[in-house]
């Protein structure tokens, strides 16, 4: 499942871990910017 934040960022859940990407609609990219453990992904 994907979620929105206010940057324009999106999160995607798998287990434990987390995915943050950003989606340009327009050109058909998505560009991960962080992958990590959930407990880690939020500090940076």
């Amino acid at each position: 499942m994907l979620k929105a934040n206010r940057k324009g960022q999106w999160r995607y859940r798998i287990g434990d871990y987390r995915v943050i990407v950003n989606i340009q609609d327009e050109n058909l990219v998505v560009l991960a910017l962080e992958v990590g453990h959930r407990k880690n992904i939020y500090n940076s």
